[in-house]
């Protein structure tokens, strides 16, 4: 997120919805110059989703400590709200993002932090965790997949199975299937996202939504969750909750 207007998005041009699975998927709404900047803007947040960043961030600094991790690596990092936890927990820090102006924005805090001997950044793919996994630091990482990211994937279980190959420990933050969360999420998405569309039913037991420039976001009931996770040979180490969503901390079977 970012309140300073510097990443602000432009106007996006409308065009036919892409398919979520299709290869354009990602380069049109979360690459540079897609919406991924707009969506992630803090004017837009309405209070019950900050709640929800924040049992993320603090669920993130519960497992670093719980599961003795020694570095912090930030999927979808964009302005790197775990450089945090890995501030507080005096570990390194790894973000990545496929957005290489968030990227490069992110790397700009973190040198006017004086966090260049703690902190790196990447441009980078969660589905192609292979390309970049040799330049993740620490040997015991915790591996944030941070507010509903998985759900913004097209294929969650390809970015679980490669991210379990790290060996590190795995923190999942995503929404609920509830009708209030799909509401707030309405709300929330309509702020951002131009052309969105109704809901429809999700892949995993939640509401999915989709807009213009490819944006798909889908939300999670619980079983469907918990069976993703043993497909992709993965097992609940703890989880919290509110009534926007989940937090849960995995690891390799």
């Amino acid at each position: 997120m970012t309140g300073t207007g510097l990443l602000a998005a432009p106007e996006p041009a409308l065009r036919p919805a892409l398919h979520p699975l299709s290869a354009e998927y990602l380069d049109d709404f979360y690459r540079d110059g897609g919406g991924a900047c707009a969506i992630m803007s803090v004017a837009h947040f309405p209070d019950e989703v900050l709640a929800f960043l924040q049992l993320e961030c603090l669920a993130a600094f519960q497992a670093v400590v719980a599961e003795r991790c020694d570095a912090v690596v930030e999927l979808g990092c964009f302005d790197g709200r775990a450089l945090e936890v890995a501030r507080a927990a005096g570990i390194p820090y790894c973000g990545v993002d496929i957005n290489g102006t968030a990227v490069a924005a992110l790397r700009e805090r973190i040198r006017d932090e004086g966090l260049d001997a703690q902190a790196t950044t990447l441009v980078g793919d969660a589905q192609e965790s292979v390309r970049w996994s040799a330049q993740v630091p620490g040997r015991r990482p915790l591996i944030v997949l941070p507010f509903n990211l998985l759900g913004n994937l097209p294929d969650p279980r390809r970015a679980l199975t490669g991210l379990r190959a790290l060996g590190g420990t795995i923190l999942i933050s995503v929404f609920n299937e509830q009708p209030r969360t799909t509401a707030v999420r309405r709300a929330y998405y309509a702020r951002c996202v131009t052309g969105l569309a109704e809901p429809a039913q999700g892949r995993y037991g939640g509401a999915v939504f989709r807009g213009a420039r490819g944006f798909c976001s889908e939300s999670f009931s619980a079983p469907a969750l918990h069976r993703l996770l043993r497909e992709c040979g993965l097992v609940i180490r703890s989880q919290t909750a509110n009534r926007l969503g989940r937090s849960l901390t995995v690891r390799g079977a």
